[in-house]
Parts: structure tokens; C-alpha cells; sequence
């Protein structure tokens, strides 16, 4: 499980903090902390293009230094490959929270939008170009409102169900999300059950705002079966939960796109190919945890490690 947030950042400044843990659980159901990692960053937006201004990584890695001063956002995943790629090459957890930085840039800017802070005007965030995904079509309820009203609709989303409903260990202690924060939160389960991997993930950003409530941005669910022995993708489904705009859940369906792909293709394939109105931002959000079940995998192929 990860998890990740950002503030409403007065000043332009961007506290983003990250922990996520593996964990093992066995057939009588005794639980194993396999590993563990946890990030710090500062991020500077007063200059137009956000920077990495500050980072620090438990573990610590002398390689991640080279991120502060470059990009936060375009560009930082480029960096992070160059710049650690024994982590990216094992699918490390620290590796893992880093490769998110860039996606929670774009959900930061949700507290922003809906409750801008006294020193910055609603509105006046970067347009993506029309087109780039389902949510961002020429036609659709994003850019139709831009150029007639010259800015987004009001967003609103539901209540945030409680995660303690999940059961006990199925999400890490972390701290309480507070007033103007943005948070998300992953989970990627991988179970093998004889020829067939069975992984069932989901992500869901939210926003607490600063009456104290928590309502949920995005969300979304992924069941998926791989073959055990060739590890090909043998069934993918995508569940949109909460979504924005009504033509965001319509990009659900190019997932199928991955079947008969090896799973260890999968952060390529999206990474080259999942553009357009045909998918969805926060659909090949969902689908990065699918870059985990290698390294989830190798856990369960040898005995489990001492815990932590």
C-alpha cells in the first residue's frame, strides 16, 4: 500500500510526503513486513514550472539528489529513471512513491481549484490541450465549459467511505489527512492461486477540505489474472468508481488493450500507447500499479523476510 499528499501551498511552496509498505501474508494468515520506504519533498511553483526543491528518501539514496533543482512534473520521470535505475530496474517502494511525484502535481492542483488560498485567484491553472485524454475531449463538458464560461465547471465529489472498512492490516498507520490536503492512496493485492496470478488494485485521491470533510476525487478498481507461467495478462477489468466529467469512465475499456502482453511490458505500454480520447489520465493511473506485481511476485516465489 501507498499513500501520498499534497496542500493548498500558500506562496507557491508544495509539502508532498509519501510512505508505502509490502506486506506478506501467508496461508494460515500470519502477516511479514517485507519492506517499507517513505519520501519528503518540497516543491517550488513561484517561477511558473514547478522544481524539486527539496527530497528526502527513507531509504536514503545519494542518486536521488540529483532530482532537487529539475523538474517536479514533465520531465521528473525521465530524471528519476537516470538518476536511480537499480531501484526502477527491482520496482523498489521507494521507487514506486517517486514515479507517483508527478501524478500527485496534477491532483494537488485540485485543492486549489476548489478552495484557491487568499493569495492566489481561482482558477488560472494550465489547460492540458484538448484531446489528450477521454476527460480533455474537444466536445466534451471540460472544454466546452473553458471556452464559454472561460473555466471549469464547479467539482464536487461523494464522501469518502472510511478505509478502516477494508479490515485490519489491510492499510499501513498513516497520519491524519488534514484541512486542505490532498491524499492518495494505493493498494495492489497478488495472489497466486495454481496456474493463474490473481491481482486486484485500486487508487483513490481525496480531498479533505477546510470544514474538515473528505470527498472523493478519482477512483478506480482493477481485477486482472496472469498467466503464472508465461506471466501474460490473461483478463483485465477496470472499474471507474468516481470520476470528474462524464466522459472520463468512457476510457474504462482500453484496458483490454493488455491482454496477451507480459506483465513486465505493462509500464511501457501505457507509458508509449495509452494517449487520446480513447483513455484516460487516471485510468493509466490505476494501471501503473500493475508495475508492481513482478516485484509482488518475486516476494512470493521465496520465503518471506524478517520483519521489519
Amino acid at each position: 500500500m501507498t499513500d501520498a499528499e499534497g496542500g493548498r501551498s500558500p506562496g507557491g511552496v508544495l509539502a508532498l510526503r509519501g510512505s508505502a509498505r509490502d506486506l506478506h501474508v501467508g496461508p494460515a494468515g500470519g502477516a511479514t513486513v517485507v519492506d517499507t520506504a517513505t519520501t519528503d519533498l518540497v516543491i517550488d511553483r513561484s517561477a511558473g514550472a514547478p522544481v524539486v526543491a527539496e527530497l528526502v528518501t527513507m531509504p536514503a539514496r545519494p542518486g536521488a539528489g540529483v532530482l532537487v533543482g529539475g523538474p517536479a512534473q514533465s520531465g521528473f520521470r525521465a530524471a528519476l529513471a537516470a538518476a536511480l535505475p537499480e531501484e526502477q530496474a527491482t520496482g523498489s517502494l521507494l521507487y514506486r512513491l517517486l514515479d507517483d511525484v508527478p501524478g500527485m502535481m496534477i491532483i494537488s492542483g485540485y485543492a486549489r481549484a476548489v478552495e484557491p488560498p487568499v493569495d492566489v485567484a481561482a482558477g488560472g491553472g494550465r489547460t492540458p490541450p484538448a484531446n489528450v485524454c477521454s476527460g480533455w475531449r474537444s466536445d466534451g463538458t471540460m472544454m466546452v465549459a473553458i471556452r464559454r464560461d472561460g473555466g471549469l465547471p464547479p467539482m464536487s465529489g461523494p464522501a469518502a467511505p472510511d478505509l478502516a472498512a477494508d479490515g485490519p492490516g489491510a492499510w499501513h498507520p498513516h497520519r491524519t489527512q488534514q484541512p486542505g490536503e490532498v491524499r492518495r492512496v494505493r493498494r495492489t493485492d497478488v495472489v497466486t492461486a495454481g496456474a493463474v496470478v490473481r491481482v486486484e488494485a485500486m487508487f483513490r485521491d481525496t480531498y479533505r477540505d477546510t470544514a474538515g470533510a473528505e470527498s472523493v476525487v478519482h477512483e478506480y478498481r482493477l481485477e486482472v489474472q496472469v498467466d503464472r507461467a508465461d506471466r501474460r495478462i490473461r483478463t483485465v477489468r477496470a472499474e471507474p468508481r468516481v470520476l470528474p466529467w462524464t466522459e472520463c469512465p468512457i476510457a474504462a475499456a482500453s484496458a483490454e488493450r493488455l491482454v496477451g502482453l507480459e506483465i513486465d511490458l505493462v509500464p511501457r505500454v501505457v507509458r508509449a500507447g495509452f494517449a487520446g480520447t480513447s483513455t484516460c489520465t487516471h485510468l493509466n493511473d490505476a494501471l501503473r500499479a500493475l508495475a508492481d506485481v513482478p516485484a509482488l511476485l518475486a516476494h512470493l516465489e521465496r520465503p518471506a523476510a524478517p520483519g521489519l
